[in-house]
């Protein structure tokens, strides 16, 4: 058995012109979308101010920080037993 194979030529012909795809409008809205994404990827997103006003309270033996003072109660009580525990500054 003998497969012909047909090899495809640019066609000559006015009519059958092979037509190549013109973007631009939708490259140049392409380029503008990938350099701000660029740009946001480059930003830091680092939350650690956040972070760092969330830690109100502090250990004063160890210094840890804490979210509040019940934290540091619980702190307290399980890595300084033998410690008593500093009384809340808001009450």
């Amino acid at each position: 058995f003998a497969f012909a194979v047909r090899i495809r030529h640019k066609s000559t012909h006015p009519t059958r012109r092979r037509v190549t795809m013109v973007r631009g409008n939708a490259k140049a809205l392409a380029q503008a979308k990938n350099e701000k994404k660029a740009a946001s990827k480059k930003e830091a997103k680092s939350d650690l101010k956040a972070r760092g006003a969330a830690l109100k309270v502090e250990c004063g033996i160890c210094k840890a920080p804490m979210i509040n003072y019940h934290q540091l109660r619980q702190h307290y009580d399980s890595k300084h037993p033998k410690e008593t525990c500093p009384p809340d500054p808001n009450a």
